[in-house]
């Protein structure tokens, strides 16, 4: 990891990144570095999924080989959890409008 928890003299805690050889956040309590972890997670994931979504968007393949299209899902639903739950499925998604999705 790119990053230390170093404890301070005064019982705080200091982010060391190794990245940038220098403290990236100083003083903090735990619960504000969990919320800094919290925060660059959080940006991490709607960056991946934008990601996802734009190469869905643009006929993309996000899974490269293993991207699922909606009627290959469904007839995986139907080969592993039968006729009755793929119908229930299926159903769902074409009661769907644009609006709904």
């Amino acid at each position: 990891m790119s990053h230390q928890i170093i404890k301070q003299p005064n019982g705080k805690y200091s982010i060391w990144s190794s990245i940038v050889d220098d403290f990236i956040m100083n003083n903090a309590t735990p619960e504000e570095i969990i919320e800094y972890y919290i925060k660059r997670e959080s940006e991490d994931i709607k960056e991946r999924v934008n990601k996802t979504i734009d190469q869905l968007n643009n006929g993309e393949k996000p899974y490269y080989n293993f991207t699922m299209k909606l009627e290959e899902a469904l007839s995986t639903i139907k080969r592993i959890h039968g006729e009755e739950r793929y119908k229930q499925a299926k159903e769902y998604f074409d009661g769907l409008t644009e609006e709904k999705q």
